[in-house]
C-alpha cells in the first residue's frame, strides 16, 4: 500500500526489522502530526481542527519491539528540530515543560504566532496514567484546546500554556489495557480520543538487522520534508470534489445499536476527527497544502488495515458482553480443522444470544481477520483463518 511522500519512505527506512510495519504507519503519522504543530488546522466552520493524534501501539510484551518504533520516530522529530517529552510522568511536570516550550512562528515583519507543541513519546502508557482519571481528564482537555490553557496550583502559583499543542504516541500491553482501566477511560472519552493500533506478531525474524545506505538516503529524506513543514502555517484547503466525496462518506456512516459503547464512540469520532486529520496528514507528506480525494481513499485504506485487530483489545480489555461467546467460538474454530456450519454454531448459542449478536459474533471475528467465511449453494461454513507473520 502507498500512502504519501513522507510515509512510503519512512516504512522504506524502517523495514528490515522484526517491528510490524502498521506500527511503523503509525508512527510515521505521528512523526508528521509532531511536525504539523499548532501552526496548520483545517477549518470547521465553528472551530479548527488540529492535526494531533493519540496512538496507543498494543502488543503482548516482547512481541512486537514497540519501543523500537518508538524511538525511531522520537529521534527523527527531535533531529528535525521539533519538541519531543519522553519523562514526563506527572500532570504538573507537562504542564510546565509545555509552558516553558513557547515558540514563536513569524507570520510576517509585524505579527507572530506564538505556540506551545510538544509531542509525547512513551513505551510504557501506563506510567504516563500512573496518576489516574486525573492524568486522563487533562488529556482530554488539552487535547483540542484552541485557546491558553490555565493551571492553578496551591503552592506554585499559575502556569499558562499558550496555544498548546499536544500529540502523543504511547505503548501498552493487553494485560495492563484491562477492564477497569479501559472502561474508566472510555467514559471519560479518553479512548475515543487515541486511535488503538493492536498487533500480536512481529513482521518477521531479523536476527542482525542491517541499515543500508539506501535506508539512510530515505531517512534524510524525511528529515528534509519535516523541517519543510516548519515553514508552513494557515488552514489547509480541501479540494472541492475531495470535500463533495468525504461528505457523500459522512451522510453513509452508521453505527448499530448494539456497539460496544467504546467502539462506537471512537467511530462516531473517526467520522467527525479521525479521518480528517491523518488524510490531511497524507497531504503534508506530499508537501501539499490541500487536501485531495487519493488523501481521503489513502486513510480509509489505512483505518480499515487497523480496525480489522482493533476489536481485540477492547475485547481484551473485557466490558463486551459478548467477548465471552467470541473467546468460545474461537475454540470451537481451534478444534474443528475442517470448520463448521454457520447453522449448527448458532443452535449451540441461541439459548444465550439473539441471532443480531450471534451475527456481530461472526463479523468480529471475520474483521479480526480470524475467521472466514465460506458460502455455497445452500449452506454456509466458517472455518478459522491461518494467519501469517507480519502487519
Amino acid at each position: 500500500m502507498t500512502y504519501c511522500k513522507f510515509l512510503d519512505r519512512y516504512v522504506y527506512y524502517t523495514q528490515g526489522n522484526e517491528t510490524p510495519e502498521l506500527f511503523h504507519v503509525w508512527t510515521g503519522l505521528s512523526v508528521l502530526a509532531g511536525a504539523a504543530e499548532k501552526r496548520i488546522w483545517l477549518d470547521r466552520g465553528y472551530f479548527k481542527l488540529f492535526l494531533n493524534l493519540y496512538i496507543i501501539l498494543i502488543s503482548p510484551a516482547g512481541t512486537c519491539s514497540k519501543s523500537s518504533s518508538l524511538d525511531l520516530g522520537a529521534k527523527m522529530l527531535r533531529d528535525a528540530g521539533y519538541t519531543v517529552l519522553e519523562g514526563s510522568v506527572l500532570k504538573e511536570k507537562i504542564i510546565v515543560e509545555m509552558s516553558s516550550s513557547m515558540k514563536e512562528y513569524k507570520i510576517d515583519d509585524s505579527s507572530t504566532f506564538p505556540h506551545s507543541s510538544v509531542t509525547y513519546s512513551s513505551d510504557e502508557l501506563n506510567v504516563l496514567l500512573s496518576s489516574g482519571l486525573d492524568m486522563v481528564k487533562f488529556l482530554v482537555d488539552i487535547y483540542s484546546k484552541d485557546e491558553a490553557y490555565v493551571y492553578k496550583t496551591k503552592n506554585s502559583g499559575e502556569y499558562e500554556i499558550t496555544n498548546p499543542y499536544f500529540n502523543l504516541i504511547s505503548a501498552a500491553v493487553p494485560q495492563w489495557f484491562g477492564p477497569g482501566l479501559a472502561t474508566d477511560m472510555g467514559a471519560t472519552g479518553f479512548l475515543a480520543r487515541c486511535i488503538l493500533v493492536y498487533l500480536d506478531r512481529k513482521r518477521g525474524c531479523f536476527p542482525e538487522p542491517i541499515l543500508t545506505k539506501e535506508q539512510i538516503n530515505a531517512r534524510q529524506e524525511c528529515l528534509e520534508i519535516l523541517m519543510s513543514l516548519s515553514e508552513l502555517y494557515g488552514p489547509m484547503k480541501v479540494e472541492e470534489d475531495a470535500r463533495n466525496f468525504f461528505n457523500a462518506w459522512y451522510r453513509e456512516q452508521y453505527i448499530l445499536p448494539s456497539e460496544d459503547y467504546r467502539i462506537a464512540s471512537y467511530l462516531e469520532r473517526k467520522t467527525k476527527v479521525h479521518l480528517l486529520k491523518v488524510a490531511s496528514l497524507m497531504a503534508l507528506g506530499d508537501l501539499r497544502y490541500s487536501v485531495t480525494i487519493k488523501d481521503f481513499e489513502r486513510a480509509m485504506k489505512l483505518f480499515e488495515r487497523t480496525e480489522k485487530m482493533m476489536r481485540m483489545a477492547f475485547l481484551i480489555a473485557g466490558g463486551n458482553k459478548l467477548s465471552q461467546y467470541i473467546f468460545r467460538v474461537q475454540t470451537i474454530l481451534d478444534s474443528n480443522e475442517n470448520g463448521i456450519l454457520v447453522k449448527d454454531l448458532l443452535h449451540m448459542f441461541y439459548v444465550d444470544i439473539d441471532e443480531n449478536e450471534f451475527r456481530q459474533i461472526i463479523q468480529t471475528l471475520v474483521d479480526m481477520e480470524y475467521a472466514k467465511l465460506e458460502i455455497g449453494e445452500k449452506k454456509r461454513k466458517i472455518l478459522k483463518k491461518i494467519k501469517h507473520n507480519g502487519g
